[in-house]
């Protein structure tokens, strides 16, 4: 794979493995500053209350507490909207009321019990169809409706796509509240000195959060550094700036010394984002040959008291706008606010909600026609010509069609698959697969490119990007752009992320976006640095500079074989040293999407209603493989994330009282190993337009396509359609108990 390339496209070890495997690697939650301070913050144990009075004598006057800050303190600082500082309206169980400043976690746990609050109760709604009805309580005085109507999608006429069409099907379908549950929870350091606040940060995008404090502060970006070594996890949870940084900045500039604030497991569970739930009402008009002339999708979503994704239900409609080729096509995004913790991004935001209902409606379909669901597929999906089917701009590269046949052909779907597998026996196999689509792992208009790269005297290279580390390979990646470009070896290549004050900016590490943001950007920069080391190359050793050469760290002239060592040529630059820099905006005529095909073999024990992933086969388009080993992660990670998204993962609230009942691993039913689907990773290459060297991002398009392709594969394997998710083992007994499905029975 990819033999005209030295590093790209082969299987490279993260640059910083040794430092996480042997815990040397510095985390946010890893840092404790002398003299710092610990934050503990007050709770509301109402879903919707107002906070009549706060007395909080008590505490401030316990040993060791150095501040207690309420809504007053908070009152002129604007954060971001539409999540205020801390309110005087509780909107959530586990909204901020307070925020305890003491010596230790002991002695701020201590202070909160000493806080009395009197708090007014309010009506409250957790259902986001129930706070859409004209009596419903009202969250906020303009309504419960982010924006306050509807946002519709709409190409050619749904009335002429329904009349020409020989089937239409309708049919619900509901996902749940779910939580990142990072390895780290959210957490910030903060340390002011000089009229200078350094704020170390567990976040997916350090010069957002910059830009935040400094507004809210009112101070000048250039006095704010956000650090961020590395961050354990984030799926989208830390892609917006959390409160937890206002307060910490804000109790180390009143004091004076440094503060930390790290949310406990439950905290997380119940204070930070979440995936937002989405119903979707879906009705697709068909011809007898399988092509379809009608997409209707009505979408809403769950956004919690705060919405971070803003328009949520409009991300789910694009899987139903854009995976497949339809003239007609209408749908409505309905984005609802209820009392529930805040959402926001996670992983593939809002597009595993709607691949979820998409593919299981397309499932239903191709039955009903009586065609094999990969046939259906194969006859509908979009192509590089369809692209933007609104404003018909075509695909920057689309693989499609070639993850269809790879994933089919190694899971032999023309020779194993079958309407009714017959299965002997309690325990019963099944196939199923999914199509999955999505903007993700492409760049965006807004977003800036940026990158510096510095050559030192000795032929080493320093990189600088503004890439946070997730966990993912961001860094390594980085790595891999620079050394490639300059031709140097990897273990001659450094690479610093994510640090205001030393990096540059490229956007936020969302949306699959970095291979494509900061990687254009780190390859811009270093172009820059070697054709400023071709122009000394061509003074130093009189040569022709379009006949120099640059690879593993040696300076070549035409077809010779011997080589000048790089650092003979990097010492000579003036003022010794080379750096390069790159920054370039986005196209915005272009329609960039990652693809994917899933496809699942599934057993199901009839006794127990026990599913187990026996394969799962992920095909991933992702333009050019940039790392062969993390984009293999990528594709396994994601799926197995997908996997617990189908099978097990839900957050519960209970209903009289609007409290989540299982805040913790436990009772969440997060997989371990042992859950762990065999995930058969694949790539294909369909060599991108605008991503540097032709690659797509591919973290998070991994997620979306598991659950659909095992829904599928339980219904063939005993007859049993879910159009709700999880499919726990419980549902499924139910289920089989309540005679349905069985093989030979009316399904």
């Amino acid at each position: 794979m990819n033999a005209e390339f030295r590093i790209i496209g082969k299987p490279q070890r993260r640059l910083d493995a040794f430092d996480k495997v042997t815990g040397r690697m510095k985390y946010t939650s890893d840092y404790s500053l002398p003299g710092m301070l610990h934050l503990k913050a007050l709770r509301s144990p109402y879903p919707h209350a107002r906070i009549v009075s706060i007395d909080a004598q008590r505490a401030r006057a316990l040993p060791g507490v150095r501040l207690v800050l309420t809504q007053k303190d908070f009152a002129s600082v604007t954060w971001i909207p539409p999540q205020p500082a801390m309110s005087d309206v509780a909107r959530f169980v586990g909204d901020e009321i307070a925020i305890v400043a003491a010596k230790d976690e002991e002695t701020a746990i201590e202070a909160l019990a000493l806080i009395e609050v009197k708090y007014q109760p309010l009506a409250f709604v957790i259902d986001p169809e129930e706070a859409l009805k004209p009596n419903a309580p009202k969250i906020f005085p303009q309504g419960n409706l982010i924006g306050g109507k509807p946002v519709v999608l709409s190409r050619g006429s749904i009335e002429k796509g329904f009349a020409e069409a020989d089937l239409v099907y309708e049919a619900r379908y509901s996902t749940p509240y779910l939580q990142h549950a990072t390895a780290e929870t959210r957490v910030s350091v903060a340390h002011w000195d000089a009229g200078k606040l350094t704020l170390w940060e567990s976040t997916q995008g350090p010069f957002e959060l910059q830009r935040a404090i400094a507004k809210a502060l009112k101070i000048p970006v250039s006095k704010v550094r956000v650090i961020c070594e590395a961050t354990g996890g984030g799926f989208g949870d830390k892609g917006s700036p959390g409160r937890q940084a206002i307060y910490a900045s804000t109790v180390a500039r009143l004091t004076g010394q440094p503060a930390k604030m790290e949310l406990e497991r439950d905290e997380n569970y119940l204070a930070a984002t979440h995936r937002f739930p989405v119903i979707c009402n879906l009705k697709y008009g068909v011809k007898k040959d399988g092509t379809l002339t009608a997409i209707q999708a009505k979408v809403t979503a769950d956004s919690g008291a705060y919405s971070i994704a803003g328009q949520a239900a409009l991300s789910s409609l694009e899987c139903m706008a854009s995976v497949y080729r339809c003239a007609n096509m209408r749908g409505e995004a309905i984005t609802a606010i209820t009392n529930n913790p805040p959402t926001g991004p996670m992983r593939c935001v809002g597009h595993p909600q709607g691949t979820f209902a998409q593919e299981v409606h397309m499932d239903v379909i191709a039955e009903k026609l009586g065609m094999d669901p990969v046939e259906f597929r194969r006859k509908n999906h979009v192509h590089l010509e369809d692209g933007d089917q609104f404003r018909k701009i075509p695909f920057t590269s689309n693989g499609l069609a070639e993850c269809i046949t790879r994933g089919s052909d190694a899971l032999q779907w023309g020779q194993r698959w079958a309407r009714k597998p017959q299965t002997s026996g309690p325990v019963k196999r099944g196939l199923g697969m999914a199509l999955h689509g999505c903007r993700h792992g492409s760049m965006l208009p807004v977003m800036a490119l940026s990158g510096l790269v510095k050559v030192n005297v000795d032929g080493t290279v320093n990189v600088y990007t503004g890439a946070t580390e997730l966990g993912s390979g961001q860094r390594t990646t980085m790595g891999i752009i620079a050394a490639e470009v300059l031709g140097v070896l990897m273990d001659d290549v450094y690479v610093t992320a994510a640090d205001t004050d030393m990096t540059t900016d490229t956007g936020t590490t969302t949306g699959s976006r970095q291979t494509n943001t900061g990687g254009n950007g780190v390859r811009l920069a270093a172009l820059d640095a070697r054709n400023q080391l071709l122009d000394i190359a061509a003074t130093e050793l009189k040569a022709d500079k379009k006949s120099i050469s640059i690879r593993d760290g040696k300076v070549f002239v035409g077809s010779s074989e011997k080589g000048v060592p790089l650092e003979d040529i990097a010492s000579k630059a003036p003022g010794g040293v080379i750096v390069g820099r790159g920054v370039m905006r986005p196209p915005s005529d272009v329609f960039s999407h990652a693809f994917a095909a899933h496809f699942a073999e599934v057993s199901v024990d009839t006794r127990t209603g026990t599913v187990r992933v026996e394969r799962l086969v992920a095909v991933h388009d992702l333009g050019r493989t940039i790392n062969l080993l993390g984009a293999e992660n990528q594709i396994q990670g994601g799926a197995i994330q997908g996997t617990a998204f189908c099978l097990s993962e839900r957050q519960r609230f209970d209903t009289p009282t609007g409290i989540c009942v299982n805040p913790d691993h436990l009772n969440y039913k997060l997989p371990t190993i042992k859950d762990a689907a065999p995930v058969e990773p694949m790539m294909v290459e369909s060599i991108d337009a605008v991503g540097p060297f032709g690659a797509k991002g591919v973290g998070e398009p991994p997620y979306s396509g598991a659950s659909p392709a095992i829904a599928n594969a339980i219904y063939n394997a005993i007859g049993i359609r879910f159009t709700e998710l999880p499919i726990t083992n419980r549902e499924v007994l139910a289920r089989l108990q309540a005679g349905q499905g069985q093989r030979g029975e009316k399904r």
